[in-house]
Formats: C-alpha cells, sequence, structure tokens
C-alpha cells in the first residue's frame, strides 16, 4: 500500500499523535509499504521521525487555513501522482485539506486517527466530518464513546486500535537509578516521581503540585522528575516557586530518549484530567515502573487498577497524595505494580501487535472501497 501520514501540529510541538505516527509509520514502513510523511517542514514532528526512520518519504506543507487551495491542491497532486491508496490524518484542520484533497483525487481512503476528542457541535464539523472519512482508529473504548456522542460520527466505522511500543533496553534497575541521581543532582536515598506529558491543562500538573507538599511531609526525600515541555511551563514552576518546592522540583524538558529517566525512578505519577489513552502511562509499564495515575479516559482500560497500577481520582489532589503515600509506606507493592504492569504491557500492548491491526484496517477500508466499486 501507499500510505500518507498528515499531521498539521505546529513546529515545536511533538504529542502521542505524533510519536504514534512515528511508531507505525516504521512498523509499516518495515514490513514493505510506501509511506509519506506530510507536515510542517524543520518541524519537531518531521525532525524526530526522520531521526528513526530511514525508509519513508516527506512532504513539506506550508499550512495555514483548514480550506487553503494552495495546501490541497498541493496533496491531490502528489496523492494523484504517488497513487496514495490511504491517508490518515490527526487534527480537523487534516481532515478538511486531507479530506477534500483526497475526495478531489476520487480514490485515496481517508482514516481519521484520533488521539483526543476534538469534534464540536457545529455545522461545520456535523456536515464536513462524515463525508470526509472513510473509517477511524480510536486506542480506547472511551474515547470511541467521546467522538460519537454527538451523532455525526457512525460507530461502525470506529476501529479501537490500543496504541502498542516496541521493547527497550532500559528497565527499571539499581545501575539506572545511580545514574539519574548523578545526572540531577540528588541525594543516594533521593525517591524520585517521574511524570511525562506536555505542559497543558489536559495533563493536570497543577495537581500533582498541590498534592506535593503532603507527600513531602511523609517523604521528605521525594523528588518530582518533570519531562516535557508546553505553555504551561512558566506558569507552573510559578506555583512551585509560591509554594517553596523548587528544590523537589527536576525540568528536564522535552528529551528525544525519556527511557532512561524511566528506568532510574521509582514509580511514575500521571495525573491527567483528560487522557483518552495515555502513552506515557505505557513507557512507565514498559519500564518496569509502578504507576499512580487518574481514573481518567483510557487509562483504567491500559492499566488494572491495584494489580499493575494504582489509580486516584482526577482533579482530586488529596486523594493524588493519599495514593502516593500508600504505595511509597509498602516498598513489595512498587515492585510488584511495576512487574505486573511490564507483564501486561508486554501481553497486550506490544508494537508488533498494534501494526498488526493497523495493516488489517487499511486493507480493510481498501477491500470495502473495491466491493462497493464493483456492485
Amino acid at each position: 500500500m501507499n500510505i500518507l501520514f498528515l499531521d498539521s501540529i505546529d513546529k515545536n510541538t511533538y504529542g502521542g499523535m505524533e510519536e504514534w505516527i512515528r511508531l507505525t509509520a516504521l512498523g509499516l514502513a518495515d514490513r514493505g509499504h510506501n509511506i509519506t510523511i506530510a507536515g510542517r517542514p524543520e518541524s519537531e514532528f518531521q525532525r524526530r521521525i526522520k531521526a528513526s526512520v530511514d525508509n519513508v518519504n516527506f512532504l513539506d506543507l506550508e499550512i495555514s487555513g483548514d480550506f487553503h487551495p494552495g495546501t490541497i491542491a498541493k496533496l491531490k497532486k502528489y496523492i494523484s501522482q504517488n497513487s496514495v491508496d490511504i491517508i490518515t490524518v490527526n487534527f480537523n484542520k487534516d481532515i478538511r485539506l486531507g479530506g477534500l484533497a483526497a475526495r478531489l483525487d476520487g480514490t485515496a481512503r481517508v482514516v481519521w486517527s484520533v488521539g483526543l476528542d476534538i469534534t464540536k457541535d457545529s455545522l461545520i464539523h456535523k456536515v464536513l466530518t462524515p463525508r470526509l472519512i472513510d473509517a477511524v482508529i480510536v486506542p480506547s473504548e472511551s474515547l470511541k464513546k467521546q467522538i460519537t456522542r454527538l451523532g455525526y460520527i457512525n460507530p461502525d466505522i470506529c476501529n479501537i486500535i490500543p496504541i502498542g511500543i516496541a521493547d527497550t533496553e532500559c528497565k527499571v534497575s539499581s545501575e539506572y537509578k545511580k545514574i539519574l541521581r548523578s545526572k540531577y543532582g540528588l541525594p543516594d536515598n533521593a525517591i524520585v516521581a517521574v511524570s511525562s506529558g506536555r505542559f497543558v491543562d489536559q495533563k493536570g500538573h497543577v495537581f500533582l503540585v498541590e498534592a506535593a507538599p503532603a507527600i513531602l511531609e511523609e517523604y521528605p526525600n521525594m523528588y518530582f522528575l518533570w519531562l516535557g515541555s508546553g505553555p504551561l511551563e512558566n506558569t507552573l514552576k510559578d506555583e512551585i516557586k509560591k509554594r517553596n518546592l523548587s528544590k523537589h522540583f527536576l525540568f528536564a524538558g522535552m528529551l528525544d530518549n525519556v527511557e532512561p529517566e524511566l528506568a532510574g525512578a521509582d514509580l511514575m505519577i500521571h495525573p491527567s484530567v483528560q487522557e483518552p489513552y495515555g502513552i506515557a502511562v505505557l513507557e512507565g509499564m514498559r519500564a518496569g515502573l509502578a504507576i499512580a495515575a487518574s481514573r481518567v479516559g483510557g487509562i483504567p482500560e491500559v492499566v488494572r487498577d491495584r494489580e499493575t497500577a494504582i489509580l486516584f481520582e482526577p482533579r482530586n489532589p488529596d486523594d493524588l497524595a493519599n495514593k502516593v503515600i500508600s504505595l511509597l509506606d509498602n516498598p513489595d507493592a512498587l515492585g510488584l505494580l511495576g512487574t505486573t504492569g511490564r507483564l501486561r504491557w508486554r501481553k497486550h500492548f506490544d508494537l508488533g501487535t498494534m501494526i498488526d491491526r493497523v495493516d488489517d484496517c487499511f486493507e480493510s477500508v481498501l477491500k470495502s472501497e473495491r466491493n462497493h466499486a464493483g456492485s
């Protein structure tokens, strides 16, 4: 198949769905499919994919408006000249640009890969979206319910394909713990809780800040290592400083490789208030980390409460603090959650399984279209 992935994310941002594209593009390319990545030139999105994948093509697009005729024309030309079979889209802007280009071409099918509920109760969404997509991929039942609640997305075209990630050599160990504490200048007895995600309201970092004093009262050697960047970074730093907690919060920035940080931590705290799936949680499970996460969105589908993780109520700093303290009070539970979490990742969320399902989904979309054309 000839497959084009379109993502209009801004140049300096890289999120969960961009990682999904990177992983999926790599997996499908390795299976012999011809892959093209379309996005903003010199973007973090394209840079990361170019750094890890050497057998795909790139299409640079100067993306502006949702209906920009020049962008649509360039996409349509590329689709036609390269006999693109499937174009996957991410944002609403992508649905319109890619969907219209595909409809003008007349043969390419459009698959909407959804990482967050971006449906809207407006006429333009209700009229255009169902006419410009042929299938939907969602990572969880929770997100499927969200995007179909308004009635204009047909549940029958939604394919639930849990996100999978490949194994890594970096797993929780005393050696990685030692390296991490040395890297960040922490004492040998430091307890490190890692959180990974963009600094946006959705990720709920502020609730961890509010929970921190109660945790530190019981465990004054606790440190919170935050991986990522985003528009709320300075706001969060100000809030931390106001509470005199600056020495306990470490900002590592947006790392190309988070695996050593995860392998050197003691647990992961994921305080999201909106999380359709949670790739970061999956990465923590793969590393063998104990997970404390909010009971929201698709997270309860990824973990098993009190078996592979401990869940707390979203937007509830008291519950967050109590659950984390209860984990720290029981070191054996920390180790058991990490071990069972890694086993669950290996059984249900392996990258190869995800690529199999995406491949089958794309083939099914094309087969359905061929059958329709022949009828």
